[in-house]
């Protein structure tokens, strides 16, 4: 069964290896993803996330800077492995990537304040390849507001959401068909794309809220609005999003069975087709039973068990996800 996935931080990972001075192989390391584990999960295409977090505490640190490395070592390791993966920047890419037997790989922003508020940074990520991107992750920038409170209280954020700036970002992303990408939004900033967006977004890694209550995932309002628009949002594989109850820590809350249900309750809310993976492999720590991208088989027999059809698996799995940016990149 192939693999589309929206989301992951290996980038992130692999850059603060090389910051260490013990730089990580891509072809095998010790992360979620290497091109071994890829291959063993049968992946189509995996996003990769030039991810930065605005409270780095590193001296000197610039989120652009960090960015702009991430995204240097995305270029680096496609032109290491050319035989085996390849970037997509247009529908094009994938279908002769696919013809030529090798994976595909998208680049994405998670952090829209490496942009610094300047419409002029975002075209030149776009120029990089950039192909989607949150406006936030867990802090407040020039762009729109979070729904996270580092250090406090996970409460949904209902009153701020995108500032002028932002409008004029999800604007320009639109003109520019970098995908908005409402994972980490405050629940105002949610409904302010729902609301003002003239092309489809994506929730690249979020779950249902009505089965574990945490803030970044979405409502059943905010499914079947994401649907209506026809957007694509990816299971998350971090515990806590998939299971609220912390009350057994030493227990695997992040199984294929509990992901399984969030599937099945966004099919009920939103339809098949708003379903896709978001694993956010190298982002998240802790137990998981998907440990690494080369165990993607159990969740396709779990999704089986829990009554999908072959057709929607396929669908889940890498249809929905390849449909959404044939049509928006």
């Amino acid at each position: 069964m192939k693999v589309w996935d929206l989301h992951c931080d290996t980038l992130y990972e692999l850059r603060r290896a090389e910051k260490a001075g013990a730089p990580k192989s891509f072809l095998h390391n010790d992360l979620h993803i290497d091109l071994e584990k890829l291959q063993q999960g049968d992946y189509l295409l995996q996003c990769f996330a030039a991810y930065v977090d605005l409270a780095d505490p590193a001296p000197g640190a610039d989120p652009l800077v960090s960015v702009l490395e991430e995204i240097d070592i995305f270029k680096r390791l496609m032109a290491a492995y050319p035989e085996k993966i390849a970037p997509v920047y247009t529908a094009a890419d994938l279908e002769r990537n696919r013809a030529e037997g090798k994976f595909s790989a998208m680049l994405t922003v998670e952090e829209g304040g490496c942009c610094k508020g300047s419409l002029g940074v975002l075209r030149r990520l776009q120029e990089l390849g950039v192909r989607m991107m949150t406006l936030t992750w867990n802090y407040p920038n020039e762009l729109a507001a979070p729904n996270a409170n580092p250090g406090g209280p996970l409460v949904a954020n209902t009153e701020t959401g995108l500032t002028e700036r932002g409008f004029a970002f999800l604007e320009e992303m639109e003109r520019l068909h970098i995908t908005a990408d409402v994972s980490h939004l405050s629940d105002k900033g949610f409904w302010d794309i729902a609301n003002h967006s003239t092309r489809p977004f994506a929730a690249s890694h979020s779950n249902c809220r009505a089965l574990s209550p945490h803030n970044r995932n979405l409502t059943d309002e905010m499914i079947r609005a994401l649907a209506e628009k026809g957007g694509i949002a990816g299971l998350n594989y971090c515990a806590s999003f998939v299971d609220a109850d912390s009350a057994h820590p030493k227990l695997c809350r992040s199984t294929v069975e509990r992901l399984a249900k969030h599937a099945a309750h966004f099919k009920q809310v939103g339809g098949i087709e708003v379903i896709s993976l978001g694993s956010d492999f190298d982002g998240i720590g802790g137990q998981h039973e998907l440990e690494t991208a080369a165990d993607m088989p159990l969740l396709a027999e779990a999704l089986r068990r829990e009554g999908f059809t072959e057709d929607e698996v396929e669908a889940i799995y890498w249809r929905n996800a390849c449909r959404f940016f044939k049509n928006n990149l």
